[in-house]
C-alpha cells in the first residue's frame, strides 16, 4: 500500500514584483542553502543549492507581466519528499517577505507528483476520480473562468470516454487516448498540457503527473493543502481496484467535498486539519450537516 507520505513531488511557483536575486536570496535562506549559479540558460536562471545538494531554480517567466519594474519569475523546486513540505513553506514565507506578489497575472501553481509508481490501470482510475470530482475541485480552488478556458481546462470528454469504455491496457494505448494519436515524445508546449489534470509530463523526461488547478499564491498553508490533496489523490489511485467516473449532483458541495477528502482520500485527523479548512473554505453549504443544520 502506497501512502500519501511515501510519494515524491515538485512545485512550480510563479511570482512577480521583486528582483530575481532577492527571490534567490530568500530561497537560500529558507532552505539553508547557497546561490551557486546565476544567469544560466535561456531562462536567465539563478540556482540555489540546498543542504542536500538539490538545485532550486529561479528563472524567467515571460508569461508574467512586469510588476514594480521587475520581470516575473518562476521558482522550480527539486524533487521533494513529504518531510520537505515544512521547508518549502519556510521558503514561501521568506519569498513573501521580500515583497514578492502572486496575483492573477502569475496564473497558477503547478504541482508534479512522481509518476514512476503508476501503471496504466492506476492512471485510468486516477483520471476517473478526477473527472468525477473536477467541478468541485474547480470551485474549491477558485479557478478563474479565464484559466478554465485556456491554461487549466477541464478534462477532455473524449479522453475520459475512451478510458471508461475502451479500458486501456497498455501505455501506448493510454498515450493515444490522451493525445489523440501515439505521441511517445511530446513537445514541451503541446496543446494537451493545458488541462488541470495533465498527463503530458508522464511521457516526457519528467515522468510526472502535473496538477495545474491551484491559483498562484504565496500563502504557505494553501500550498501545503494543495500538495496534500494531489498526493492523496495519487495514493488513492495507486491503491484502488476500480473507480467510478459518474458525477454526483449535490446541493451541499462543502459537505460532499469534506466527506470525499476524509472518507475517500484519507485526509483525516490533525495532520490534514488545515488542508480541509483551505480546501472547503470557499464552497457553499454546510460541512457538518448534509441537509443543513437541524432547525429543532
Amino acid at each position: 500500500m502506497i501512502t500519501i507520505q511515501e510519494q515524491k513531488f515538485g512545485v512550480e511557483i510563479e511570482v512577480a514584483g521583486v528582483a530575481r536575486h532577492l527571490i534567490a536570496e530568500a530561497v537560500a535562506e529558507g532552505t539553508g542553502g547557497r546561490i551557486t549559479a546565476t544567469h544560466c540558460t535561456g531562462y536567465d536562471t539563478t540556482i540555489v543549492t540546498d543542504q542536500q545538494e538539490r538545485e532550486w531554480k529561479i528563472m524567467n517567466d515571460g508569461s508574467i507581466p512586469y510588476a514594480n519594474g521587475h520581470r516575473g519569475s518562476e521558482i522550480v523546486t527539486p524533487i521533494l519528499e513529504y518531510t520537505d513540505i515544512e521547508m518549502l513553506q519556510q521558503v514561501v514565507r521568506k519569498v513573501r517577505a521580500t515583497g514578492a506578489i502572486a496575483n492573477r497575472s502569475c496564473t497558477a501553481i503547478h504541482i508534479h507528483v512522481d509518476g514512476r509508481q503508476h501503471t496504466v490501470k492506476s492512471l485510468s482510475i486516477l483520471a476517473k476520480m478526477v473527472y468525477k470530482n473536477e467541478d468541485m475541485i474547480f470551485d474549491a480552488l477558485q479557478v478563474h473562468p479565464e484559466r478554465r478556458r485556456r491554461y487549466t481546462q477541464p478534462m477532455d470528454e473524449e479522453f475520459i470516454d475512451k478510458v471508461v469504455k475502451r479500458r486501456p491496457r497498455s501505455d501506448r494505448r493510454l498515450n493515444e487516448y490522451w493525445f489523440g494519436r501515439y505521441n511517445p515524445h511530446p513537445e514541451h508546449y503541446n496543446s494537451q498540457r493545458y488541462h488541470g489534470f495533465n498527463l503530458s509530463c508522464k511521457w516526457r523526461y519528467l515522468n510526472t503527473i502535473e496538477w495545474r488547478y491551484p491559483n498562484s499564491t504565496l500563502h504557505s498553508g494553501k500550498i501545503k493543502a494543495y500538495i496534500q490533496l494531489f498526493l492523496a489523490l495519487s495514493a488513492k489511485a495507486l491503491n484502488a481496484r476500480a473507480a467510478s467516473h459518474r458525477k454526483i449532483p449535490t446541493d451541499n458541495p462543502k459537505f460532499n467535498f469534506r466527506v470525499w477528502l476524509v472518507s475517500t482520500l484519507g485526509m483525516k485527523g490533525n495532520e490534514f486539519k488545515t488542508a480541509r479548512y483551505h480546501l472547503t473554505r470557499y464552497l457553499p453549504g454546510n460541512s457538518a450537516w448534509r441537509y443543513g443544520r437541524p432547525t429543532n
